[in-house]
């Protein structure tokens, strides 16, 4: 995934763009819609209402000056200095005015579809517009759930943290016992952040459960111990399947010599870099989620309008 805008910025640039001055677009984008309606509904030709009688040609040509006209919307959103009104305005209109389509690509139909270039045209531009869809949904809720996740942190300061916890806990771990240590360079190694698409869409795949009962068979303990040991020592927060680091840290340390202090202190390290695994990846996981729909509308958009001008260029050639 490339590297997104700060949750800040995101709300600054579309909060609001749905109200913009007033519903402007909507209602705009109703008019068009009720005056469509109301033209098929009046229009009577030979033969049933289709694409090529003149409302037909009326409704495509409005159709195709609206799509092309929407698909400007990324570069206008790179033009700063463009005096054509604000970015608000230009996505509020780019929501209605692409709504306002499904009316009125339908009717210019005549609702009549087959296996062909129109339909093909027909069916891309519903699935642009599904997928815009999406995205309006994503932008209204996921910054929020970004900027909530963050608490006032950055991911960038989170990984700086993380490797300071993984430091220090490796040497508290080293000044307990040699085991210890190792047991805390292999729950370091097991740390996954991001990954691939599935692993930043879903999260990275943490096999808690297997790790757990490895450990205890390996250490011949058994789960009640290991929580009663957890809760004694590190409270309720974390539960017995939190990871297997941690319920090893409460086996071993129990009935451990060394100084007490230390030991609470390692594994308040390890709940640390939990909470901040967790966090890193969570954040990422709302990145991706919010951007993925851009790779379907963005090709999408690309593939209507080459049907599209398929879809005029035999209008014109054929009929």
């Amino acid at each position: 995934m490339p590297a997104t805008t700060s949750a800040t910025s995101v709300v600054a640039v579309h909060q609001g763009f749905l109200v913009h001055e007033r519903f402007r677009y909507l209602k705009l984008a109703s008019l068009l819609c009720l005056l469509a309606v109301a033209a098929y509904w009046w229009h009577s030709p030979p033969g049933g209402p289709n694409g090529g009688t003149w409302l037909g040609y009326t409704l495509g040509t409005v159709g195709a000056v609206i799509i092309a006209w929407l698909s400007w919307l990324g570069r206008r959103k790179r033009n700063y200095a463009s005096r054509f009104g604000t970015v608000r305005g230009w996505l509020s209109a780019h929501v209605y005015l692409g709504l306002s389509l499904v009316t009125i690509a339908t009717l210019h139909t005549g609702f009549h579809f087959g296996w062909n270039v129109h339909t093909l045209a027909y069916v891309l531009m519903l699935l642009v517009i599904a997928s815009g869809i999406y995205g309006i949904v994503v932008y209204a809720r996921y910054p929020s759930l970004i900027t909530a996740n963050r608490d006032q942190g950055t991911r960038d300061a989170w990984l700086a943290e993380l490797d300071e916890v993984n430091e220090q806990s490796l040497k508290l771990a080293d000044s307990l016992d040699t085991e210890v240590h190792q047991v805390i360079v292999q729950s370091i190694d097991r740390i996954r952040l991001g990954g691939g698409l599935r692993a930043q869409l879903f999260g990275p795949r943490e096999p808690l459960r297997k790790a757990f009962d490895r450990v205890e068979k390996d250490l011949g303990m058994t789960t009640r111990f290991m929580a009663s040991q957890v809760k004694l020592r590190t409270g309720p927060a974390l539960a017995p399947d939190t990871t297997s680091t941690v319920m090893y840290m409460a086996g071993q340390l129990a009935g451990s010599s060394q100084d007490g202090e230390s030991a609470q202190k390692l594994l308040d390290l390890i709940a640390r870099r939990r909470d901040l695994t967790a966090r890193i990846n969570r954040d990422i996981k709302l990145h991706a989620q919010m951007q993925i729909w851009l790779y379907f509308h963005v090709p999408l958009t690309f593939a209507l309008l080459a049907a599209l001008l398929a879809h005029i260029l035999s209008v014109f050639i054929y009929w």
